[in-house]
């Protein structure tokens, strides 16, 4: 699991002067990237969670508003839109799905048919409900949901302790996070002139202006491979 302890080794194994001077210490660097990398990683992979909403209850309704109604993330994070709403199986039955599962495999062929006959029919039903995410956190359930309890299956900023970001991805996020640093640090040190830093090692060259530069290149490589690894896969069906 991806951890600050392991970004902050990258970023200053990238980034330290020879003298394993930097500008900014582990604290300064961490909030530097919780304002920056973290919003815009999850633009693109954001976290999935899950909540209720309960609508007889006073915190879950909008006042004036019969058919909207709140949902809070527990860590009190963005979120991004709503992936799916769970509703109770009522209108699912009422489309005609069976109530009980095949019980034999003779039985599969006609479950299975009934099933999709529901399912197909279901978004037609006047009985089906629909959803509309409001920002920042808020859902519209048309028809009413009533006293209904549902659930709601969210998109959100990520966590900022990184558990949650897939191992697969973690490379990505730190090459971000350093490249985030990269132009900060670069901006700073070119506020010298780019000049020559006198340390107990001797001058250092700064180069603040390459820096900057060579990680906003960086940046852009990173934000455009994200955006094609976050599109769906495309499958070809050739027959």
């Amino acid at each position: 699991m991806l951890d600050w302890t392991q970004v902050l080794t990258y970023i200053k194994g990238r980034l330290s002067l020879p003298s394993t001077y930097l500008e900014k210490n582990d604290k300064e660097l961490i909030d530097w990237i919780k304002l920056t990398a973290i919003p815009e990683f999850s633009t693109y992979f954001p976290d999935v969670e899950w909540t209720s909403v309960l609508p007889t209850n006073a915190n879950y309704k909008v006042p004036g508003k019969t058919n909207i109604y709140r949902f809070f993330d527990e860590e009190q994070l963005d979120i991004y839109g709503i992936k799916n709403c769970y509703f109770s199986l009522s209108s699912s039955y009422i489309s005609g799905h069976p109530p009980l599962g095949a019980m034999s495999f003779d039985d599969l062929p006609c479950w299975s048919l009934s099933v999709f006959k529901s399912r197909f029919f279901e978004p037609f039903s006047n009985f089906n409900k629909n959803y509309l995410f409001i920002p920042p956190n808020q859902v519209r359930v048309l028809p009413d949901a009533n006293s209904e309890n549902f659930v709601v299956e969210y998109e959100r900023e990520q966590p900022p302790d990184l558990r949650k970001i897939y191992p697969s991805l973690k490379r990505l996020f730190m090459d971000l996070a350093l490249a985030n640093v990269g132009i900060m640090i670069g901006s700073m040190r070119s506020h010298y002139g780019d000049g020559r830093l006198s340390t107990p090692f001797g001058e250092i060259p700064l180069s603040g202006s390459d820096l900057k530069t060579e990680y906003t290149d960086m940046k852009r490589e990173i934000i455009e491979k994200m955006a094609d690894e976050s599109l769906p896969p495309i499958v070809i069906d050739i027959g």
